[in-house]
């Protein structure tokens, strides 16, 4: 509490010239990614980005003369190898939701920011229901207290009695999952079911309702451009690699076939260090993919000159308050990161 008391006088000041025009002359700053995923909004039982907020975040922007860079000019300027604007941010969206293409893209068009939207072409298709969502709707809808599942020899006990613990439940659960082979995904999905008391919809519930091509059209000759997510958001990592082929390649052959111009970027699903590799970025390069995002934190800087790196780019997902927001933009936290690292 005091922590966060502390930072919330700090920050700004340490944000505000002469400090903040000093400490950009001494570090060689990077540029921030942030990614957005779910929105807000009052009718849907998920939890996500508030409109209001981003908002704020995109008129500080404004304010505070930020250059809002696409994704493809920044790894177009990696490409060159050109130096990087010391005070650009970039903006990405995950997943290809409803919410997010009639609430959070019209904001971004508000303040004319640059958008790039990873979508999952099957979710839009309609074909599936992505393993995650289904975790979030089973959570918010079971009126138990204890979801109680077998995983192997061990009995995993995990509480949904308030917000909170559903939340740290929610993390808890994808994060098993992630660890497992996809083919045990199912089994998995029908203990959670059953221990929560659901039944799975046939249909995707409203609150998972995916856009729709033509809206992604739409939002496409105003400026936002669309690249591939995957066909299906299985962990890459953890499928063969025909099956790898037809996730990365499917998911970019659908958006030539809907789109004018798809980015061809990709976005590993989940994103984590563990959950792609060599083989992944070797077959991106073989490709003439142009670069991929991660979700493992960092800065992109101009010394991400390799193909590897472009291949990794870090991001940060869009913090839920101000304070968080500004740290990020600024000098502070990539302070904080390089004060850490030569302390390791």
């Amino acid at each position: 509490m005091l922590k966060n008391l502390v930072k919330k006088i700090v920050v700004p000041v340490l944000d505000r010239p002469p400090i903040s025009s000093l400490a950009k002359r001494v570090f060689s700053l990077g540029i921030p990614i942030f990614m957005v995923h779910r929105m807000q909004v009052d009718e849907q039982s998920c939890t996500g980005t508030s409109p209001d907020h981003l908002r704020r975040c995109l008129t500080y922007l404004k304010d505070h003369d930020y250059q809002l860079l696409s994704l493809e000019a920044l790894i177009d300027a990696l490409h060159r190898q050109s130096e990087l604007l010391d005070n650009a941010v970039v903006f990405t969206m995950d997943d290809g939701y409803m919410d997010q293409a009639l609430v959070a893209a019209p904001i971004f068009l508000e303040f004319d920011c640059p958008l790039t939207f990873f979508v999952i072409t099957d979710m839009v298709d309609q074909q599936l229901w992505p393993w995650d969502a289904k975790i979030s709707w089973a959570i918010n809808e079971s009126k138990q207290q204890l979801l109680r599942l077998h995983l192997d020899d061990e009995i995993i006990v995990l509480e949904l009695g308030d917000v909170h613990k559903q939340r740290t439940a929610r993390n808890q659960l994808r994060d098993i999952i992630k660890e497992l082979a996809t083919d045990r995904i199912p089994e998995i999905l029908d203990q959670v079911a059953q221990s929560a008391a659901i039944e799975w919809p046939t249909e995707m519930p409203q609150a998972f309702t995916p856009m729709t091509w033509d809206i992604a059209r739409q939002l496409e000759d105003n400026g936002i451009r669309f690249a591939p997510h995957s066909k299906s958001h299985r962990i890459l990592s953890k499928v063969n690699e025909s099956s790898i082929e037809d996730e990365i390649m499917g998911s970019w052959y659908k958006l030539k076939q809907e789109l004018s111009n798809p980015l061809k970027v990709f976005c590993y699903p989940t994103g984590r260090a563990l959950d792609f590799g060599p083989r992944e970025i070797e077959l991106l390069k073989k490709e003439a993919f142009l670069g991929a995002v991660s979700t493992f934190p960092g800065f992109v800087q101009a010394t991400m000159s390799e193909t590897r790196d472009k291949f990794r780019l870090p991001r940060y997902e869009l913090p839920d308050n101000m304070v968080d927001f500004i740290q990020y933009c600024s000098w502070i936290e990539q302070a904080k990161v390089r004060t850490r690292w030569k302390r390791l």
